[in-house]
C-alpha cells in the first residue's frame, strides 16, 4: 500500500478539469498530510478564485512561477512524497524542482475516482 505520507499540489488549471474541484480537494485531504493549490496566475487572482469556489487548501503559490511554489512547499512541508497534477501546459515545473512527481490531470481523477468535467460543463467566462 502506497504512504499517504505526501504533500499533493494541484494546479488551478487542472482544478478547472475536474467536475467537482472542491470534492476532490476534500477527498485528497483525507488521504493526503499536506493538500494546497499552484498557479502561476498573480496572487490576487489564486486568492479571489479559491476563496470564491471555496476551496479549502493549506497554501497557496503566491506571487511566483509554479516551479518556485513547488520548490517552497517543499521546503515547509516534510513528507515522503510530493505529488504535483497538473495539466499539459504545468508539466514541466517539476522537471526544475527536484523531489516532485509529476501526475497529469487525467490519469489522477482516473487513479483517484475523481470526475472530470465535460466540455461543455466548463465556465469559459472565468478569468
Amino acid at each position: 500500500m502506497a504512504s499517504t505520507d505526501l504533500t499533493l499540489a494541484v494546479s488551478l488549471g487542472a482544478l478547472d478539469r475536474l467536475a467537482r474541484p472542491d470534492r476532490a480537494l476534500e477527498d485528497a485531504a483525507t488521504w493526503a498530510s499536506h493538500v494546497g493549490i499552484v498557479s502561476s496566475e498573480p496572487s490576487y487572482i489564486e486568492r479571489r478564485r479559491v476563496r470564491e469556489a471555496g476551496y479549502h487548501q493549506e497554501f497557496l503559490s503566491g506571487p511566483r512561477s509554479v516551479a518556485e511554489a513547488l520548490s517552497a512547499v517543499r521546503n515547509n512541508f516534510q513528507t515522503e512524497r510530493y505529488v504535483f497534477v497538473g495539466t499539459d501546459e504545468t508539466s514541466g515545473a517539476v522537471e526544475a524542482v527536484s523531489g516532485w512527481t509529476y501526475q497529469p490531470i487525467v490519469d489522477a481523477a482516473t487513479a483517484a475516482d475523481w470526475k472530470l468535467s465535460t466540455p461543455s460543463s466548463v465556465n469559459r467566462d472565468w478569468p
